[in-house]
């Protein structure tokens, strides 16, 4: 692959986010994809995923986590993050 459209992108939900299923709904969506990264709970109350692969597909399964999660999360940020993937797999992360 390219590194230059490979993409590492840090999004960060709060709002109903803990405690509704949205780690495994996520962790469900990203089955669908070739991406690598985690998704985990904030002692803050809001929920962090790290999605890593090809730009396109990392902003398709974004595209449909924010789609089919809208009714529980109220703010979303994201970041791009440098360098290679980092991550084998997509997982479920534990503090």
């Amino acid at each position: 692959m390219v590194t230059s459209e490979m993409l590492r992108k840090l999004v960060t939900y709060s709002g109903n986010v803990q405690g509704v299923g949205f780690r495994w709904n996520v962790l469900n969506i990203s089955k669908a994809y070739d991406v690598s990264g985690y998704v985990k709970n904030l002692p803050t109350g809001k929920v962090e995923a790290l999605v890593e692969g090809r730009e396109s597909t990392v902003l398709k399964m974004i595209e449909e986590m924010d789609g089919n999660l809208k009714d529980f999360w109220t703010t979303k940020w994201e970041e791009v993050k440098c360098g290679e993937a980092h991550h084998q797999k997509f997982e479920i992360k534990y503090f």
